[in-house]
């Protein structure tokens, strides 16, 4: 049977080891008898045919001292087709065509290079694979047509018969009672917070009264929207369903009350914006903190009360923490300030921090993570530092040169203990 289809991708950064095979963690599209584990980066081709493969990766660096980078797709059978690049950045290709003569037959794509290459972090897709199955059916030419049959002659229409006499026209019925009238059911993934409200339902006319009803009530992909108002918090907000929003309304303030982290984001795709965080006194925790990938930190306020003296003695209050399993955060257009750091990238985490304003605070401190750092600013008063890069943290890019690096973040200062 033809139409045998699979596409994969790889999000995640890292490094593809000297012989090891590449890795797709997303199974974009899988159709017929063809089979990808995720975990060895083995195709299994279960059907016999011919299929076109169609593959690329992206490459950032190698610490190989001999230029290039090849990749090599082969066979249980024996098949070799090797794509490579003359230098160490960039794309390498490959495409071929794989015929499958007894199933099943098993391919893999390696990196054949003499040392590991580095996945590139700026981008936020690092490899992709196609298998398609060619056509190789084939119709024989069409046969002549017959002879039409001769018509056959049409019967005898039938007389039609005499119309019946109308009847007589009944009694009117009695008018049924009114029905009740209906409700408005609350959309699941429209959800209305207000606070101190009482009662609610969490639709826009009867909201819920507290943050951890909207999320308890939300359902993937739908939006929490936090109305405006002081939302007192004690204890921790988990935020733990996929690719859903937080959207924050003018006048709309979460006010921490005790040395708790407010917000727990976990999970995949989940979404903070226009929200205004702060606290009735300094503690020594993030305001925000995240594990699991693609979540984004949009346009909100974070900043705790002002603290007595040099910064270097105030508690340590952040605005976020990543957790080390973070990938692919973006954080973007909010205003940090009155806070020990904005935040403290863990090691391994990666992602994009770009277009934020940060004063009055030490600066962004990176702890061996992977981070894009473009279009931030620095308010008065000026911080003591704006950006740290700790002992570990990677030297080259996105760092280095640390001249760009500064430029390109409204002339940063940086320290470097790298």
């Amino acid at each position: 049977m033809n139409g045998i289809a699979l596409q994969v991708e790889r999000q995640a950064g890292g490094i593809a080891s000297a012989g090891e095979n590449v890795i797709f963690d997303a199974i974009v599209y899988s159709f017929g008898d063809i089979n990808y584990d995720t975990v060895t980066g083995v195709i299994t081709f279960q059907e016999p045919g011919q299929y076109t493969i169609n593959w690329w990766v992206a490459t950032q660096s190698s610490p190989s001292s001999v230029a290039g980078a090849v990749f090599t797709l082969s066979s249980s059978q024996g098949d070799i087709l090797e794509g490579n690049s003359p230098i160490k950045t960039g794309v390498v290709y490959g495409v071929g065509i794989l015929e499958v003569i007894s199933a099943p037959v098993t391919v893999s794509l390696a990196n054949s290079s003499a040392d590991d290459i580095f996945y590139p972090v700026q981008v936020p897709l690092k490899a992709a694979l196609v298998v398609m199955q060619e056509d190789t059916t084939s119709a024989g030419p069409t046969g002549p047509t017959g002879p039409t049959g001769p018509t056959g002659a049409n019967g005898v229409t039938g007389p039609t018969g005499p119309a019946g006499a109308t009847g007589a026209v009944g009694a009117t019925g009695p008018t049924g009672a009114t029905g009740a009238t209906g409700t408005v059911e609350p959309n699941p993934f429209d959800v209305y917070v207000q606070a101190d409200a009482i009662g609610g339902d969490g639709s826009q006319a009867n909201p819920f009264g507290t943050i951890q009803q909207g999320l308890a009530a939300v359902l993937p992909t739908g939006t929490v929207h936090i109305l405006n108002g002081t939302y007192p918090v004690t204890a921790t907000i988990a935020v733990n369903k996929a690719n859903i929003t937080l959207k924050g309304y003018p006048n709309t303030l979460l006010l921490l009350q005790g040395a708790v982290i407010a917000l727990l984001v976990t999970g995949t795709g989940v979404t903070v914006d226009g929200l205004t965080i702060t606290s009735d006194n300094p503690y020594a925790v993030e305001f925000i903190q995240l594990a699991g990938s693609n979540h984004k930190l949009i346009n909100n306020y974070i900043y705790g009360p002002p603290q007595a003296g040099d910064s270097s003695t105030w508690v340590v209050n952040r605005g976020f923490v990543t957790q080390s399993n973070v990938t692919n955060l973006i954080v973007r257009s909010n205003i940090f300030y009155f806070l020990r750091q904005p935040a403290y990238l863990n090691p391994n985490s990666t992602g994009y921090i770009q277009n934020n304003v940060v004063y009055n605070t030490r600066g962004f401190v990176i702890d061996r993570a992977i981070f894009v750092l473009s279009g931030n600013s620095w308010g008065s008063p000026v911080n003591a530092v704006d950006i740290a890069l700790l002992v570990g943290t990677i030297t080259g890019p996105p760092y280095d040169p640390l001249s760009e690096l500064s430029d390109n973040n409204s002339v940063a200062s940086i320290q470097d203990s790298r």
